[in-house]
């Protein structure tokens, strides 16, 4: 048998906002791609060309100004203290903001696709990016965009209430929710029509400022590659169409190791609790305090031996560093705690994270819920506590404390004894069920993390697809994994006509019986009627 040639392509992987933790499984699919032969490019913001160091990128395109520092620590404080309660109102300002920069990725990525020398075969890009859609619209081009985890607003479920991140009480599914919690979910995103419909007409008008007089499609299945970077044991299984899949945790093979700071202070640590609320959390001094107390009284008590808490920059600007704390006898500053002069806490800028949750003195891993840090946490077996604070950070922190490895923690209500306690809970862990949850989650989690290669075949079988039923613009063919439903009409893909043909003909047949029946029985009546008139003469 002849091997099959499967030529190698130009492939532009494309991330606009959201940071670093957008980038890296977009990256990580493309060092793959590069590493089977194919010429891999990115295009990106200004001053985020550097997330492409180590992953084997040809050629880097940039697109215009990413948010300035000001509007991102803007946008952090507003998300840090948005309640999905309130509808989204608070967070619409930030929506804005990322959606801006469609108009310079939608002209980028234009330049780039008229442009012979630099044109891709494909394009893989991160959900927030939704201007390769006009790429594919305009171009005929095929692409895969990577969520981070089960898409909004599309795929539904008939058991999955509400909007998953959007939810008010963690629910997950319906089998065991309450009604009134059911409807509550599902009144969510309908409370915040106003909001959505805003948007909509701001969305529009940016759109034709930049000579496009149509809005994108938001169909319930996608027409274009959807790769989702989790799993199902985190995620809430369903079914999925075939251009929908769940390729996740898309990790690293390699990350740093740990330095001598880190290897001593674990080494010495028995019992550590790792801290990491991401790098953009920036937390109120009463929240830091209220989490310092609490692992305080848990140290006291010899539940924890040890603390890193690894806080940016950014994240320290609102702690009080004057405060002071006492810590087994010990009365000492905050600033100093920060400075590391305490021997059983460390405060780091920068933690190489993945060492730190793989070393087995790290017994607990405190986080915000990002879906980076989920999949980390459960990859590398770490029991976790979660503090969400918006978008997919509560969805993650549901099902996170669904699967049995987490407790969670209210970003508004918490407090410092529930620190305590919750960390003494999982410590002591008195029924096993915290070490089989976690070592469950954590065998899943790499067997599943091979399926990334997954993502690349996925992303290599959708491009050879699409080349040969393009032609000169036109598709020849439909996409061979998009299901026939999606390109017919309501009525036929539900199989409306043939119920509505079914009950005319019940219909008819009913009513045929109905008055044959009749018929007879009026015939059966006339004839009783007769013997009887002729009884009567003859009796008479």
């Amino acid at each position: 048998m002849s091997d099959i040639v499967t030529p190698p392509r130009k492939i532009l992987l494309v991330v606009t906002g959201g940071g670093y933790t957008h980038a890296a499984p977009v990256l990580e699919l493309g060092k793959i791609l590069a590493n089977r032969g194919h010429t891999v490019d990115f295009a990106t913001l200004n001053g985020q060309e550097e997330w492409a160091n180590g992953f084997h990128i040809s050629t880097t395109h940039l697109m215009g100004p990413a948010p300035t520092e000001e509007q991102l620590d803007a946008h952090y404080k507003r998300s840090r203290l948005w309640n999905p309660a309130k509808g989204l109102g608070d967070v619409m300002e930030s929506k804005y903001l990322f959606d801006s920069l469609w108009t310079q990725s939608y002209y980028g990525l234009k330049n780039i696709m008229d442009d012979p020398a630099k044109r891709p075969d494909m394009l893989v890009a991160d959900f927030f990016v939704d201007a390769v859609k006009d790429m594919q619209l305009e171009y005929k081009i095929p692409i895969a965009m990577v969520w981070p985890q089960m898409p909004y607003l599309m795929v539904p479920c008939s058991y999955i209430p509400g909007q998953p991140g959007f939810q008010l009480d963690m629910t997950l599914t319906s089998e065991n929710a309450s009604v009134w919690s059911r409807i509550s979910d599902e009144l969510v995103v309908v409370r915040a029509l106003p909001e959505i419909l805003k948007l909509r007409n701001w969305t529009k008008a940016m759109r034709k400022r930049a000579g496009l007089n149509y809005l994108l499609p938001t169909p319930q299945k996608p027409n274009y590659l959807l790769l989702v970077n989790s799993f199902f044991g985190l995620e809430v299984p369903k079914d999925l169409p075939p251009l929908v899949a769940a390729v996740g945790p898309i990790l690293a093979d390699e990350y740093p190791p740990l330095d001598s700071l880190h290897q001593e202070f674990l080494d010495r640590h028995p019992k550590t609790i790792y801290v990491a609320l991401g790098t953009h959390i920036i937390l109120p001094h009463a929240d830091a305090r209220k989490i310092l107390q609490g692992l305080v009284h848990a140290m006291e008590e010899g539940i924890i031996d040890g603390v890193i808490w690894s806080v940016g920059k950014s994240g320290r600007q609102l702690f009080d560093k004057a405060e002071r704390v006492t810590i087994q006898g010990t009365t000492i500053t905050f600033g100093d705690l920060l400075d590391g002069k305490h021997a059983d806490w460390m405060f780091p800028f920068f933690a190489p994270q993945r060492s730190i949750l793989d070393h087995p003195h790290t017994r607990i891993y405190f986080t915000h819920g990002g879906g980076s840090s989920a999949n980390e946490g459960l990859f590398h077996g770490r029991p976790m506590l979660v503090m969400p604070f918006y978008f997919d950070q509560i969805g993650n922190a549901a099902k996170l404390a669904g699967s049995g490895t987490s407790e969670l923690l209210h970003k508004f209500y918490f407090t410092a004894d529930e620190v305590y306690s919750k960390v003494k809970l999982i410590m002591e862990d008195r029924d096993g069920s915290y070490a089989r949850n976690v070592q469950r989650l954590q065998r899943i989690a790499h067997v599943a993390s091979r399926r990334k290669y997954l993502g690349a075949d996925l992303i290599e079988e959708v491009l050879y697809d699409t080349e040969a039923r393009v032609v000169d613009g036109k598709e020849t063919r439909p996409m061979h994994l998009q299901t026939a439903d999606m390109r017919m009409p309501v009525y036929k893909a539900k199989n409306w006509d043939l119920m509505a043909v079914s009950g005319l003909v019940m219909g008819l047949l009913g009513g045929s019986m109905y008055y044959a029946g009749r018929f007879a029985w009026l015939h059966r009546r006339a004839v009783g009627r007769l013997v009887d008139s002729l009884v009567r003469k003859v009796s008479g």
